[in-house]
This record gives structure tokens, C-alpha cells and sequence, in this order.
């Protein structure tokens, strides 16, 4: 299933992982990219942000470590956050800056 959806040119794009620090190593890969808007809540106060997600597949990237970048669509973002959140730990969920 996720081998047909990452193929997909609808769903996702070419994508380069480098690792951190000099020299880091480049992956290529596919990757899942979307924006939605996060909502923070507190003492009466409700303030909407954007964020940015990427999912990319484990098979393609073994090792994936904070502080990284992600090329995709001629943008590099750096990797704050790395998950594997599906039950099967197939998928990296990468929260982005």
C-alpha cells in the first residue's frame, strides 16, 4: 500500500535527507509533505500556526536523526522533530522548520 502511494505523483514528491554536522551524508527518497495549521490553547487565548509535516518511508531512510534537513520542492527544512508513529514503524513522521 504505501509503495503505490509514495509512487504516486499526486501524493508525493522527490526528496533528499541529509544527515546532521559536516559532511552528512545525502539520501534521496519520496516524501509526504503537507502544512496544516496547529492549534494552541490556553488560559482563554487560541493562537493558530502553520507547521510542516513530511512522512517518508523507513526502507528509504534507515536512520533518520534530529537536526537534519529535508530538500523538497526546492525548499531545505531542518528536522525538529523524527517519530515512527504507525503500529508497523514503517513511516518516519518528521516535523519540520
Amino acid at each position: 500500500m504505501f509503495g503505490v502511494l509514495f509512487a504516486d505523483p499526486n501524493m508525493a514528491s522527490d526528496a533528499t535527507y541529509t544527515a546532521p554536522g559536516p559532511g552528512g551524508a545525502s539520501t534521496p527518497c519520496r516524501a509526504v509533505f503537507r502544512q496544516p495549521d496547529t492549534d494552541w490553547r490556553g488560559n482563554d487565548a487560541e493562537v493558530t500556526t502553520p507547521s510542516r509535516i513530511a512522512e517518508v518511508r523507513v526502507s528509504e531512510v534507515p536512520v533518520m536523526k534530529e537536526a537534519g534537513t529535508l530538500a523538497i520542492g526546492g525548499k531545505t527544512y531542518t528536522i525538529q522533530k523524527a517519530s515512527r508513529p504507525d503500529a508497523d514503524r514503517l513511516l518516519w513522521r518528521l516535523e519540520l522548520r
